[in-house]
């Protein structure tokens, strides 16, 4: 994204980060904005490794019609699986289908082509985008995922392994310094990447509200629903749920006057 005739720059922007990804962060910094890191959440690995490594194998295997993929954490945790398990995922020649372009790139990264990108990146816009059933497909998820994928399948007659790829935890939560920006005004914006952040940063609130002059930003619906739910409503939503996306909500929100 090519910088927005200086509109970051200086701006105090509170922005999700995990330990092992602060891309956001970094190109927040880029545009010259002034980034307060804060790791709501952690991506851990399967307590129980055995289902997703079954799957893997399966899928290597070519026992899937197709494997739906809605997220880099996913692919991440799959392409380590099949490592482990020694198994090449390429060659069973499975169509896979991914929601967003950064899962689309991760997938890319290990050697994935897509055969299927909905116009609505989300799981329900994925499951609306599936030709019909039957067949057996692979869903990879996160433990807090929502069952609109699968729901969304099955209904097209699809079968169905939902598998827990990777576990969302609990991060350190809000800094001291972020938030205090958050309520005193000093931050100019507030980004929301998921319902798990936006709980998070709720937690670390406690009581207290966001100062009206900070703006919120979710990356889209379901995390704006899920933000309003806890009394943080965001101000803008991004029109594509991706890092490009939010970063050009922000722009125009430090276009407007402040």
């Amino acid at each position: 994204m090519s910088r927005q005739g200086g509109a970051f720059d200086g701006r105090r922007v509170v922005v999700p980060v995990t330990a092992a990804r602060r891309e956001l962060a970094e190109r927040l910094r880029a545009l010259g904005a002034v980034p307060l890191e804060v790791e709501c959440i952690a991506i851990e690995p399967s307590a129980d490794p055995a289902p997703l490594r079954a799957a893997v194998e399966r899928w290597a295997a070519g026992e899937y019609r197709w494997v739906a993929l809605t997220s880099r954490n996913a692919v991440s945790s799959v392409a380590r699986t099949a490592r482990e398990a020694g198994v090449d995922l390429v060659a069973s020649g499975t169509p896979v289908a991914a929601v967003g372009d950064a899962t689309r790139r991760a997938c890319a990264d290990i050697g994935l082509d897509i055969a299927l990108m909905p116009a609505q990146e989300d799981a329900a816009g994925l499951a609306a985008a599936f030709p019909p059933g039957p067949g057996r497909v692979l869903a990879p998820l996160g433990s807090l995922a929502s069952p609109a994928l699968g729901d969304g399948l099955r209904a097209k007659g699809w079968s169905v392994d939902e598998v827990e790829a990777y576990r969302t935890v609990d991060g350190p939560g809000l800094t001291s310094a972020a938030r205090e920006a958050l309520v005193d005004g000093a931050a100019d914006a507030l980004v929301l990447t998921s319902a798990s952040v936006a709980r998070s940063v709720r937690r670390g609130l406690g009581d207290a509200a966001v100062h009206p002059r900070v703006t919120i930003v979710a990356i889209g619906a379901s995390t704006a629903a899920a933000a309003a739910d806890v009394r943080l409503p965001p101000a803008l939503t991004a029109l594509r749920p991706s890092h490009d996306g939010i970063l050009e909500a922000l722009a125009t929100a430090f276009e407007e006057p402040m």
